[in-house]
């Protein structure tokens, strides 16, 4: 007896590579983010962005290694149902619990990846209301020629009186004009080099800026990626448990209303023979991707993160080019 009210897993016909890309655009959009000049503060107690991603990396190979749960044991594990009926729920739950634990991973990749580009965000909008511009420096620049001009006037004495004491008196006020013009250049002289530093502030702000924005939008692009892998094994999950449904239908391992199936139906039915095979597929598709291809290049990621080799980019851009092109072959004739 075989029951089909159990919850919707993705079927057969609904596998294709599409499904595996998510997990390239992961690694491919933290190369993209690695070639972005500089470093770029997040303001608080986050730190830079690419410490961030350096720490972010990390757990993306985590999820990418998923050791634990064997696919072929389920396979195995149907076998044993005339055996011993308590075998394929025990794998099963085995299995399911290093599906949870990736694709809860993957949860928290998402979640950190929407922090990191709302900060971006906010680093972005703040340096771009800097104000100091080029016009200030000029017009500073004009105020300390205009002093500098009026020290050289200051400085020319003509004196037509012979008398001691008027002589005096025109050297007295020509010294004294002399001292506030040369203070007045003084404070121009000063008020220039602040603005310009300023400016100097001001630009370097602005393109900063400028690539805190380019960071906004590529980890808005890996905020989606991350959803997407983590999509990847809510499908894997949701195989198990319609697995785990439909064998304990037949053990009698659902629990106490479900009924035991006889021993004519110990069959193993196509619907649940094509689950197990889904299953299996998309884990082992995964596993293989980031063992041949993405696994090497986080490694490259880290490097360029470290770096900034343009060389290193490139050579990530090319293997994330070539993972794709491999994804058709990842997954069994017959499923894509």
């Amino acid at each position: 007896m075989w029951t089909q009210d159990v919850t919707r897993a993705i079927g057969p016909s609904e596998v294709s590579p599409e499904l595996l890309q998510p997990l390239v655009t992961v690694v491919a959009t933290l190369g993209k983010l690695g070639t972005i000049p500089g470093d770029i503060s997040l303001g608080g107690d986050m730190g830079s962005l690419r410490a961030r991603l350096l720490t972010f990396s990390s757990s993306v190979r985590r999820a990418m290694v998923h050791p634990d749960g064997n696919a072929t044991l389920l396979r195995h594990a149907l076998g044993a149902t005339k055996e011993q009926s308590g075998a394929p729920t025990a794998i099963t739950d085995s299995w399911q619990k290093a599906v949870t634990t990736v694709k809860d991973i993957w949860a928290k990749l998402q979640e950190d990846a929407a922090c990191l580009r709302d900060a971006c965000g906010a680093v972005a909008t703040a340096m771009a209301t800097t104000e100091a511009t080029k016009g200030h420096l000029v017009e500073a620049a004009t105020q300390e020629d205009k002093a500098h001009k009026g020290l050289m006037a200051a400085t020319r004495v003509v004196v037509v009186s012979s008398e001691v004491a008027q002589v005096t008196e025109v050297v007295a006020a020509h010294d004294a004009r002399v001292a506030e013009a040369r203070e007045g250049l003084q404070a121009a002289t000063k008020a220039t080099e602040e603005v310009a530093a300023a400016v100097v502030a001001a630009l370097e702000a602005k393109k900063r800026g400028q690539h805190a924005a380019v960071a906004h939008g590529l980890l808005e692009q890996l905020v989606a990626a991350c959803m997407g892998a983590y999509n990847y094994y809510s499908h894997v999950e949701c195989c198990l448990r319609d697995i785990k449904a439909m064998v304990g239908v037949t053990t009698g391992d659902g629990g106490p209303d479900v009924p035991k199936a006889t021993q004519g139906d110990m069959d193993v039915p196509k619907e649940l023979a094509e689950i197990v095979v889904v299953a299996e597929a998309l884990w082992d598709a995964s596993a293989q991707l980031a063992q041949e291809h993405l696994l090497g290049t986080l490694r490259g990621v880290r490097s360029l993160l470290a770096t900034s080799s343009v060389t290193e980019a490139t050579k990530i851009t090319q293997r994330c080019q070539e993972a794709s092109n491999a994804l058709p072959r990842l997954l069994p004739p017959g499923l894509c």
